[in-house]
């Protein structure tokens, strides 16, 4: 169970995690990417262009020049595809005062990410009622982004501290680079040691003329997993955790393919040398070993994964309407030159709904099954499910708390399984929109409500059926707070980032 904090100390920590609590996340967009219409479609909505032709009656305009206005870092030939995968191009013809086409590039180039508006205007040519030009205005974002800042406090890890910074249009290519790294202090536990991790990834959406993309990266990780040698299951206390040493080095490599503009698949391949050294019985006459879920000295990990993600949201600063659905499947076997055999599945399913007084409203499941003997580090765990609870960073544990048993269930007492499930609902309250700002271009208020459960694998579930517990406990989560888009990514003060950044 959660302990109350005490004393200033605890007091202190918890105003210096409230202070920190920014943690920006990236918000990841569909790609620009999608076949030319051949003819104008159908109108249905409100045109997302403005105009200087005076005469509202419905015709066919054609495009004698296509203008693109208030360019810095992004290139025109980037803003030029998706406007052509539309058939918006010089000669085209478009419906007045209606296209669908004239929408959805307007809605493309947003999702992109570059930009924070976008504003499409036809202009009469001097002479001609039938003529005109599409002026293209935007003004820019930064492409620099923080994705994520780690810094934080435990009983376990007094201090931990990172950051992940992404290039999201690299030399004004479209080319994405990044890196990301964590730090923490000794444990306070008995012969811990540091726990860091340090990667770089960079990707290619689109090369050259086809519409095939690479990406590719390297990690370094060195662990110090914490297990349990004694106490109950829901006592998180440090004293009552060893830890293990283990290592990690490897890359992925890997292609993305845009099957159209929502809709897009990967393939990588993942490859790493792990090298672990296993605690050895009796060598603390105190500790009960349990099973860790690694091998021990060297060996080989390589995992093939194939991820297939649709998102057909209307990307708008924070929020956008419609439909995301992700499954993301990985192998790992011998004949992929692997020492471990397992096969792990996870799938997500949201839908954001804009409700009538303009807020909005998203329920959102996921769950997932792990079949095989995976590694502890790619099993599923307890505080990535919880909002309230230390999640693993740079896939490095620095808590030893469990979930909070809201329900009596016993979540607290479970921290890896092999299935989980999860269902949240969020309503989010836009507060303000100001895209002249440079630096803050909108903020919402957000609440969220849900529940999860957490399963281990078969033995697992049998000693619980025995031992006469729940063998899929389930858990509460709930969060609120300020989201703000920024230029440097999304900035998330919550309550939720507060208890899991607090040594509670």
């Amino acid at each position: 169970m959660l302990p109350w904090v005490r004393g200033r100390g605890a007091l202190a920590a918890a105003m210096v995690a409230l202070l920190c609590a920014a943690a920006p996340a990236v918000a990841q967009a569909a790609p620009p990417g999608a076949e030319p219409a051949t003819r104008p479609a159908a109108p249905e909505a409100s045109p997302d262009a403005d105009s200087s032709f005076e005469d509202d009656s419905r015709r066919i305009i054609a495009l004698e020049r296509v203008e693109v206005r208030g360019l810095q870092h992004v290139s025109s030939r980037q803003v030029s595809e998706v406007l052509e995968r539309e058939g918006l191009r010089e000669g085209s013809e478009i419906v007045w005062p209606e296209d669908n086409r004239v929408r959805r590039a307007r809605e493309r180039l947003r999702s992109t990410g570059y930009f924070k508006s976008v504003t499409l205007v036809l202009e009469p040519v001097e002479g001609s009622d039938s003529a005109g030009t599409l002026v293209v205005d935007v003004k820019e974002r930064s492409t620099v982004s923080v994705d994520r800042v780690y810094l934080g406090s435990s009983a376990l890890t007094p201090f931990r501290g990172g950051v992940a910074v992404t290039e999201r249009n690299f030399a004004g290519r479209g080319v994405l680079l990044g890196g990301s790294f964590v730090w923490s202090s000794l444990p306070s536990i008995p012969r811990g040691r540091r726990q860091q991790s340090y990667s770089v990834y960079a990707e290619a959406p689109q090369l050259s003329d086809s519409r095939i993309g690479l990406l590719g990266g390297a990690f370094v990780i060195s662990a110090g997993e914490p297990y349990r040698v004694s106490g109950a299951e829901d006592d998180p206390a440090p004293s009552n955790f060893r830890s293990f040493d283990y290592t990690r080095a490897g890359g992925m490599f890997g292609v993305t393919f845009p099957v159209m503009t929502q809709l897009s698949l990967g393939i990588d391949y993942r490859f790493e040398r792990v090298d672990a050294l296993l605690p050895v019985q009796g060598a603390d006459p105190d500790a009960m070993l349990p099973e860790l879920d690694v091998r021990d000295g060297a060996h080989r990990l390589t995992v093939a994964r194939l991820s297939v993600d649709y998102d057909g949201r209307q990307q708008s600063f924070l929020t956008g309407k419609g439909a995301h659905v992700g499954v993301d499947v990985q192998l790992s076997s011998s004949g992929l030159g692997s020492q471990y055999e397992y096969a792990k599945i996870v799938a997500l399913g949201a839908y954001t709904i804009r409700l009538p007084w303009r807020h909005w409203l998203t329920p959102r499941a996921q769950a997932g099954q792990i079949i095989g003997d995976a590694p502890r580090f790619e099993q599923f765990y307890a505080g990535d499910l919880s909002q309230w609870t230390p999640g693993r960073e740079e896939s490095l544990r620095f808590s030893t708390r469990n979930p909070i048993d809201v329900f009596g269930t016993g979540i607290d007492t479970r921290t890896f399984g092999a299935m989980f499930g999860r269902f949240d609902l969020e309503y989010v309250w836009p507060v303000f929109r100001r895209t002249r700002n440079r630096g803050v271009y909108g903020g919402d208020l957000f609440l969220s409500l849900g529940v999860f459960t957490l399963a281990e694998d078969a033995e697992g579930r049998r000693r619980r059926r025995e031992a006469e517990q729940r063998v899929a406990p389930t858990g509460f989560n709930a969060d609120m707070g300020l989201r703000l888009d920024t230029a440097l990514g999304t900035v998330r003060i919550t309550v939720g980032n507060v208890l899991q950044r607090s040594p509670l």
